[in-house]
């Protein structure tokens, strides 16, 4: 071992966001396996014949919880099924040597960050009035946002609207919303609250009654139109001042947690948003384009490497400033498309997200499509022909959930050489299947291209 290597610490801060049932949690298990249980053979990183050695698994910094990857892996295997959010954020730390790096060894910190926090990334910079005025130009000028907030945009026409009666019709505007797989839900809290309980599929009144729009059922609030936002009402001081707690509580942190990295991995779930129509497709772009307007990354092309280069060897790692200076953006679940259709699916994530990052000097970026887990085989197809997959099914005929049984065939869509001008929910079709993890510990799931991923990200 090097006689610096004892001394220098390359500190590497990976945020890793997707929305909801993106994939997020399955990639953060099966890239800790892989690291833990190297086989470079498996899971080449770095340059040719890179190996890992003294893996350590760290305790998370104050106020994180650790990320629970055992039991992430344990419901993969022995419950089969894919693993759940259990938090509102959590982070993994570990360190180990490189035998590509000579003078340092890694400490990687991974960060799992809620996706649905995005939603209430406007917030940050504005004032009540500010998001309310953000949230009611999308509601009202969008048709499926519109008709999913009937109720409350009716209630916002009462000027003698009480708290409780509002509160009540926004809350079923966004379990609407939910229902209707819309992800532009803010406060963020009513689908993901601070405990990391999502909100479940059921009627929407219930749903309503359920959950709550704000930190919690006395800290509630929801946009005023210009009628409703008269300084000194009861109704708009005591939003207000939920608004400021919900911001300082909720988003702030979320912000500096997300700025602290130096890494960013941005899942973009290409199979949910064909299959969900051009709508769902307009909303994640817009959440994509929110997150990088808030985050700013990058980093002044002069001065921010020599500063960051600086910060490198005379600081201590804890004490170096974060600079989000790389994005990955990454197309889950690619053992759902057959492989005459793979290019297309990292062709399409570059079309619908790449201007965010050429946008942004000092930054750089790259695309991948990765399946974490592989859990199907495909089988020969011609160009144009039906595109075969065979796995173990997830649900059966009625949509239900099966116990896993034999292995069948499925009929995968064939992916379009680009976005479509439209297409409705439905026109497309990816099968879902159960997990296939191998028991042993020490032997990490089959990946693709995750190890290209972790190259990227792990500098």
């Amino acid at each position: 071992m090097s006689i610096f290597r004892g001394i220098k610490t390359t500190e590497a801060r990976v945020g890793v966001v997707g929305l909801y049932n993106s994939g997020k949690t399955v990639l953060l298990t099966s890239l800790i396996n892989h690291l833990q249980d190297h086989d470079p053979d498996r899971f080449p990183l770095g340059k040719p014949g890179t190996q890992l050695r003294k893996f350590t698994v760290k305790e998370s910094d104050d106020g994180w919880v650790p990320f629970n990857y055992s039991g992430h892996r344990d419901a993969l295997v022995n419950a089969g099924r894919w693993p759940a959010k259990s938090t509102d954020r959590s982070q993994f730390v570990c360190q180990f040597e490189r035998s590509d790096w000579t003078f340092s060894d890694c400490l990687l910190k991974l960060y799992d960050l809620p996706g649905e926090r995005i939603a209430d990334a406007a917030m940050l910079g504005r004032d009540f009035t500010g998001w309310s005025e953000r949230v009611l130009n999308l509601i009202t000028n969008d048709t499926a946002y519109r008709d999913c907030s009937a109720a409350f945009l009716d209630a916002l026409k009462n000027p003698q609207v009480t708290a409780k009666e509002i509160l009540a019709a926004y809350r079923l505007a966004l379990a609407n919303l939910i229902l209707r797989y819309k992800p532009l839900i803010s406060p963020s809290t009513f689908l993901l609250d601070t405990k990391g309980q999502a909100a479940r599929p059921m009627a929407p009144e219930a749903l309503a009654e359920a959950r709550f729009c704000g930190l919690d059922a006395d800290s509630q609030f929801c946009p005023l139109p210009a009628a409703l936002r008269r300084g000194g009402t009861a109704l708009f001081e005591q939003f207000s001042s939920h608004y400021e707690r919900y911001v300082e509580q909720v988003v702030v942190p979320t912000v500096a947690a997300f700025r602290s990295c130096t890494a960013l991995v941005v899942l973009v779930d290409v199979t949910m948003l064909l299959a969900g129509g051009v709508g769902m497709y307009d909303d994640n772009r817009q959440i994509v384009r929110d997150l990088f307007d808030v985050l700013e990354p990058g980093e002044n092309t002069v001065f921010g490497p020599l500063a960051r280069g600086l910060s490198k060897v005379f600081l201590p790692h804890s004490w170096r400033p974060g600079w989000i200076t790389r994005v990955a953006f990454v197309a889950p679940k690619l053992d759902l498309v057959h492989p005459l259709d793979r290019d297309r699916m990292q062709l399409l994530t570059r079309r619908m997200v790449e201007r965010f990052a050429t946008d942004r000097d000092g930054l750089r970026s790259q695309f991948f499509n990765v399946s974490s887990v592989v859990s199907t085989k495909a089988l020969a197809a011609e160009p144009g022909g039906p595109r075969v997959l065979v796995g173990t099914p997830l649900r059966g005929a009625d949509g239900r959930k099966v116990p896993p049984g034999a292995e069948q065939r499925f009929t995968s869509s064939e992916l379009p050489n680009d976005w479509p001008s439209e297409w409705p929910a439905g026109q497309y079709t990816f099968p879902e299947v159960y997990p296939r993890v191998p028991t042993r510990k020490d032997y990490p799931p089959d990946q693709v291209n995750l190890d290209k991923l972790a190259t990227f990200i792990i500098d």
